[in-house]
């Protein structure tokens, strides 16, 4: 079951194969969003098979390519985990990160190969996901979104692929699993950024995010997908992710 890393942005977007569907995962930027139709023409591929968009949280590098995404695939379904569906609706907020953690982010970043092409993306995407609760009045979605997943049911559309809560970078986080390739897409609970895993210290609520690993230890994984940072393969399990 190919896993595929689209670039295009801050954030790592996936694409994921399943027989006859394809799922996209994280789709931050426009660029990306056009990345993913520019890998469906080089393969002949039709618009119709990409079935799903969704996120692993609700944050502007993670979503704010999606309504590009819509228009280049007119089929696709957008569908979020059941928590964010309450953010839209303004019955709850994600929880905020504190500012000192957002400067040491920013710094971050900036330092990453390829900030000022990344920043550039992001500019001319949309602002959905900026956490600020009042911009959700400002900042409408430009798609119909629905907001069912839920954990511990398969993917729509990617039958071996299991949603898992992992609150703590944000309350809406969520990881995917899949048993059976030992793969898993951490969104920004795992990250790679500094070469090997660990887990993210920039979140809302460092408390949760440490309980959010340890229902995640259990599990079987070879194969890592993070958010931010290069894919990993071979890691022999979580129990030396440095946290």
């Amino acid at each position: 079951m190919p896993v595929h890393r689209i670039r295009g942005g801050y954030a790592n977007t996936y694409l994921i194969e399943d027989g006859d569907s394809c799922v996209a995962i994280d789709v931050g930027t426009v660029v990306a969003a056009n990345r993913i139709a520019q890998y469906f023409n080089r393969r002949s591929l039709d618009t119709s098979l990409l079935k799903l968009v969704t996120a692993t949280h609700f944050h502007i590098d993670h979503v704010a390519g999606i309504s590009r995404l819509a228009d280049l695939f007119p089929e696709v379904e957008v569908c979020f985990f059941e928590t964010v569906g309450e953010y839209l609706k303004r019955k709850t907020k994600l929880c905020l990160i504190r500012p000192s953690l957002w400067l040491k982010g920013l710094i971050v970043f900036m330092a990453l190969e390829g900030h000022i092409r990344n920043t550039a993306a992001a500019l001319v995407s949309d602002k959905v996901g900026i956490p600020l609760p009042v911009l959700r009045v400002w900042l409408p979605l430009r798609y119909h979104a629905a907001c069912t997943l839920c954990e511990g049911q398969p993917v729509p559309y990617l039958p071996t692929w299991e949603l898992i809560a992992t609150p703590g970078h944000t309350t809406d986080s969520v990881c995917l699993y899949n048993k059976q390739e030992k793969t898993l897409l951490t969104g920004d609970t795992i990250l790679t950024t500094s070469g090997r895993c660990e887990l993210n210290s920039f979140c809302c609520d460092p408390t949760a995010i440490r309980h959010s690993f340890q229902k995640l230890l259990p599990l079987k994984v070879a194969n890592i997908y993070p958010g931010h940072g290069n894919p990993l393969h071979n890691i022999g399990g979580l129990e030396a992710i440095n946290q």
